[in-house]
């Protein structure tokens, strides 16, 4: 083979993709997940979801990973949202500080509960808890139905997991002061509990009384924090660490321990 012959075809061979006779492709930028952000209440309406759902969207351009894809207010808009159809072109779907029961048709109930245990991701914020209290599907996915609350007062909230993106670069224990809720049907040995109390947030008893915490729901993921009901929540730099670490783990963006019934910390 003639020296020049053989150049030109050892130079064709370099732009060719890993022997599969494809050019070689440079990939870009991955496309950010997709989160549709539910904001109906039919119960209380809370005067920091405008906030909420302007810091979720604010957190994923700035460098979180994932962009706000749609935002449903009303039941007509959450219904057209959730749907077979529309959940496959989203990774997450994000309960704003709603309440009561939205606008879910019998077909997107099932379809958001089948979305969920095969892959989609669960992100409950506050009173997400205090939504869907007759649906046993949604109980269980939450795993922790708001109870009652007492009055805004100080609380000191102790990490439990501080290997956890939900939890990474918080202080082992720090004061927030909040709206702290009480659940029933919640059960540390059921979910893998990231911010808890060890008193009362009345009384002051000691105890064990969750505020945030993971489970795998099938091959979802579900992440809910009770923190998050006043606006100027939105303002604190621990809160938004943790909620952007929590995202993040949700929409599969970052490892972290899922394991239910870590020990109390």
């Amino acid at each position: 083979m003639r020296r020049r012959e053989f150049t030109r075809r050892l130079a064709a061979s370099l732009l060719l993709g890993a022997g599969c006779g494809e050019p070689a492709r440079v990939s870009g930028p991955p496309r950010p997940r997709r989160v549709l952000l539910l904001t109906q209440t039919t119960g209380f309406r809370h005067a920091s979801i405008p906030v909420a759902a302007a810091t979720v969207a604010r957190l994923g351009a700035e460098g979180g990973g994932w962009e706000v894809a749609a935002r449903a207010d009303t039941a007509a808009e959450v219904a057209a949202a959730v749907t077979a159809e529309r959940l496959r072109e989203v990774d997450a779907v994000c309960f704003a500080n709603t309440t009561g029961d939205l606008g879910f048709t019998p077909e997107g109930r099932r379809a958001f509960h089948e979305w969920v245990r095969s892959g989609g991701a669960y992100v409950g914020i506050h009173s997400a808890s205090d939504t869907f209290h007759g649906d046993a599907d949604y109980l269980e996915l939450v795993r922790g139905e708001f109870l009652t609350h007492g009055p805004e007062r100080e609380v000191q909230v102790v990490v439990q997991d501080p290997a956890h993106p939900a939890c990474q670069g918080l202080p082992a224990s720090f004061p927030v002061f909040e709206e702290i809720y009480e659940f029933r049907g919640w059960d540390r040995a059921r979910v893998h509990v990231l911010l808890a109390m060890r008193n009362h947030p009345q009384s002051g008893a000691p105890g064990d009384f969750p505020l945030a915490w993971t489970h795998r729901p099938g091959a979802g993921r579900m992440f809910y924090t009770a923190l998050g009901h006043r606006e100027d929540a939105y303002d604190n730099p621990l809160f938004l660490r943790h909620l952007a670490g929590g995202l993040r783990w949700a929409l599969g963006l970052a490892a972290g321990d899922d394991a239910p019934g870590n020990p109390i910390a």
